[in-house]
């Protein structure tokens, strides 16, 4: 009976050791792909239906960016922000195509693609998953739970070689479906996924640990992008959806 009573116990222990090791363990990779879109382009809906099919994938942060400049064909787009129009300008410079377009993707803040490219981006994304640092210890990481208040516990941690920011993206988790009214998209209906409706800088980051605790945006979803300064390359995100 002890030595039954004994390997139960053993065992008891195995679990929560494991349970303990299992919830220590960091998040693997997620790759950002954001969609910059206009409710005005006639060539934006089938590159909104490619993105609500990517963010079905467990490692991928898909945010839609609404974008301005399609407003004056006669429909203001009920989304977009010139922040947003401003984020997309600031990856042309970055990224060596100041001339910019919707549809457009934008993966890790590194690679951009003009129109619907379903091959070249998911082929992209797969390279992103497999050119991740988890490996690494010291490399950049974002992680993010609400806490029993309901407040977002963000922790921001690893190693810097140079600046970088701390945004936060809050967007509608899901599709959401518009009815178009006039422009160049008049009398259509515009299905649209986790469209972001503002982006925050947080902080500054220079490494080392950060902990902050924050108020769940009413979205009901946002995206936590620790970014190189400069609009340079995303190098650690996370999601959390309420």
């Amino acid at each position: 009976m002890i030595a039954r009573s004994l390997l139960a116990l053993v065992s008891i222990l195995a679990l929560a050791m494991a349970g303990q090791a299992q919830e220590n363990t960091p998040a693997a990779r997620e790759v950002v792909v954001e969609l910059f879109t206009s409710q005005g382009c006639p060539n934006c809906p089938k590159a909104n239906a490619f993105l609500a099919d990517l963010s079905t994938q467990k490692e991928v942060i898909a945010l839609s960016f609404a974008v301005d400049y399609w407003d004056y064909l006669g429909w203001r787009d009920t989304f977009a922000m010139p922040a947003f129009t401003a984020r997309q300008y600031a990856y042309g410079k970055v990224l060596g195509t100041p001339r910019v377009y919707t549809p457009q993707i934008i993966i890790d803040g590194r690679k951009i693609y003009k129109g619907v490219r379903e091959k070249k981006v998911r082929k992209a994304v797969e390279q992103q998953l497999q050119n991740a640092d988890a490996v690494d210890p010291d490399a950049p990481r974002v992680q993010a739970h609400l806490n029993a208040d309901g407040k977002l516990v963000l922790d921001i941690s690893g190693s810097a070689n140079g600046k970088a920011a701390i945004w936060m993206a809050a967007y509608t988790p899901g599709e959401q479906s518009i009815e178009v009214q006039g422009g160049e998209n008049k009398g259509k209906k515009m299905v649209q996924v986790n469209m972001v409706t503002g982006l925050t800088k947080l902080a500054d980051w220079t490494g080392g640990h950060t902990r902050m605790v924050l108020p769940m945006p009413e979205e009901g979803g946002c995206a936590i992008l620790l970014q190189a300064s400069g609009q340079g390359p995303i190098l650690a995100a996370t999601k959390v959806e309420s």
